[in-house]
């Protein structure tokens, strides 16, 4: 089977620290993936080996048949990989309208900075791309509050913008890292039909490390479980929840 994704024997270490053990993950195009485990296990090391932040100490990284293991987030965003993080990234005295159109106009050669600073907002095809920005926002729900600064929304809110943000890169892959962390349980099913919508409409391939055991196993098509740097287990929801050793390791009574 071909994988839109896949990393191989993907080890890290920190001072001496093994972080991620002979780690194996391939994701399936059009997909919604899961990644879970306990507080240090590993799971946002290994996101950002997936995006580039972080280089394997061995271990190698596939991109839609092509190897990206030595690739910058930059290229690696180019060729479809988006990542949002868990402390947000959102420009707070922007409106939400413009947070978009800054990530529309960081795709051109020229980039974000001379869109901010060389006045881009006023060229010819501020049009276009305040429209395509707002195509982002209604995709996730914020469309009827496009001209509201950032900074006001609420957190379920701007975790939403955050990922139209990320949509407008294009992405085949998206990467996110705890999206309903500080989330209230309507917020959190609000997410949850944004993310399923998403990948239905679109194909969109998702990758998520969450610790909302409801929301995983609602819409994940498949879970790796993460402990101590090593998979303990992979598969479909129903078989997580019942694995003794996921249960004993990280589950508990939550399910």
């Amino acid at each position: 089977m071909a994988y839109l994704l896949e990393a191989t024997n993907i080890f890290k270490s920190f001072g001496g620290l093994e972080v991620l053990k002979g780690v194996n993950l391939s994701l399936e195009e059009g997909k919604i993936y899961a990644l879970i485990g306990p507080n240090g296990a590993g799971k946002t090391t290994l996101l950002n080996i997936l995006n580039g932040l972080e280089k394997p100490d061995s271990g190698k990284i596939f991109f839609h048949g092509k190897e990206i293991t030595s690739l910058s987030p930059e290229n690696r965003a180019k060729m479809g990989i988006a990542r949002t993080f868990q402390l947000l990234e959102i420009f707070t005295e922007l409106s939400l309208l413009e947070n978009v159109m800054v990530a529309l106009f960081a795709k051109k050669p020229w980039g974000m900075l001379k869109s901010l600073f060389l006045g881009e907002f006023g060229n010819p095809r501020e049009g276009e791309i305040k429209s395509q920005a707002l195509t982002y926002l209604e995709e996730v729900g914020l469309g009827s509050k496009a001209k509201e600064l950032a900074k006001n929304l609420p957190a379920g809110e701007q975790k939403l913008l955050e990922i139209a943000r990320a949509l407008a890169l294009e992405p085949r892959l998206l990467l996110l890292d705890e999206p309903a962390a500080g989330l209230n349980h309507r917020e959190t099913r609000f997410l949850g039909e944004v993310l399923k919508r998403l990948n239905e409409k679109h194909g969109l391939t998702i990758l998520l490390i969450e610790h909302d055991m409801e929301l995983v196993m609602n819409i994940s098509f498949r879970i790796t479980v993460l402990n101590f740097g090593e998979v303990l287990a992979e598969g479909p929801p129903a078989e997580i929840q019942r694995d003794p050793e996921v249960i004993k390791a990280y589950l508990g009574e939550e399910l």
